[in-house]
């Protein structure tokens, strides 16, 4: 790995985590601040003010996504493909398990995005060790 990519790397990361540390700093605070709140405009502000870092953690990792190599890109795109399938699959079955009374999980859809996000993390570190 070139010292272009590995510097790319320490950016993301830091740019990443600076993103995630607002998104937990805004959803506590609004989770917080909507306590009481009546529906209207000021909670549907609140609802999707965490929305916002998460647009700063996107724009972290596609600056990060355009720094590399096409063997880098092939190695994420590779594990977003395979992520997308199996969060699919699970997304299905999760449902199917609700639609049937099996299983009932909360905030699903709230869940689904960190769950891919991870799972792509995984998928990745997994096919490095592959190849």
């Amino acid at each position: 790995m070139s010292e272009r990519i590995k510097s790319a790397g320490k950016r993301y990361r830091l740019e990443f985590g600076a993103a995630m540390t607002f998104y937990m700093v805004v959803l506590f605070g609004a989770k917080f601040l909507a306590d009481g709140v009546e529906p209207g405009a000021w909670l549907t502000t609140l609802a999707i003010a965490p929305v916002v870092p998460i647009v700063f953690a996107c724009i972290a990792f596609f600056r990060y996504y355009g720094s590399l190599d096409e063997r880098e890109r092939r190695l994420m795109s590779d594990a977003a493909a395979l992520s997308l399938v199996i969060g699919i699959f699970t997304a299905l079955t999760l449902g199917f398990l609700k639609s049937f009374g099996v299983f009932h999980f909360e905030w699903d859809m709230l869940w689904f995005g960190p769950f891919l996000i991870a799972l792509w993390g995984i998928v990745r570190c997994a096919l490095l060790l592959k190849r």
